[in-house]
C-alpha cells in the first residue's frame, strides 16, 4: 500500500471545473458515458485551446479527472495510487473488480496523439458503444 494520500478533492474539483469550461464552450457535458463523445468533439474541435494554453498541465489533468470520474461511476470504480512510486498524475489510476485498471492521464494523452477517441476506447476496454 502507497505512502501517499489520493487527492480525491483535488479529482473533483478538477472534474468540474473543467465540465463547467466545457458547458461554456457549449458541450453537452453531464457526466454520462455518451457525454465522453463530447470530449472527442472537443479535441477535434479546439485542440489549440489545450495546446496554446500556458496551463495547458492543468487543463489536461482537468479533462483527465472528467474522463476518469465518468468511467469510474459508470463501471464501479475507484481511485487509486497504482504504483508505489513518488505521487505524480501517472499514478493516479481507478480500479475496477470486473475490468482492468485504467490511468485517465495517459487515456487522454493519447486520445490528443490521436491513437484513438474515447468512443473506441470505451468499445475495446469496456465493450460498450456511446
Amino acid at each position: 500500500m502507497s505512502k501517499y494520500i489520493l487527492p480525491q478533492e483535488e479529482l473533483l474539483r478538477s472534474s468540474y471545473w473543467i465540465s463547467n469550461f466545457l458547458i461554456r464552450e457549449g458541450y453537452h457535458i453531464d457526466y454520462t458515458l455518451k457525454s465522453l463523445s463530447e470530449i472527442d468533439k472537443f479535441f477535434n474541435e479546439k485542440m489549440y485551446l489545450v495546446l496554446e494554453n500556458d496551463n495547458n498541465r492543468n487543463f489536461i489533468f482537468s479533462i483527465s479527472a472528467y474522463i476518469g470520474e465518468v468511467i469510474k461511476k459508470h463501471f464501479n470504480g475507484n481511485w487509486e495510487l497504482s504504483r508505489n512510486i513518488d505521487l505524480d498524475d501517472e499514478s493516479i489510476g481507478i480500479s475496477f473488480k470486473n475490468h482492468n485498471s485504467i490511468y485517465p492521464l495517459n487515456i487522454t494523452l493519447e486520445i490528443i496523439q490521436k491513437k484513438y477517441t474515447m468512443k473506441e476506447y470505451l468499445k475495446e476496454n469496456f465493450k460498450i458503444e456511446i
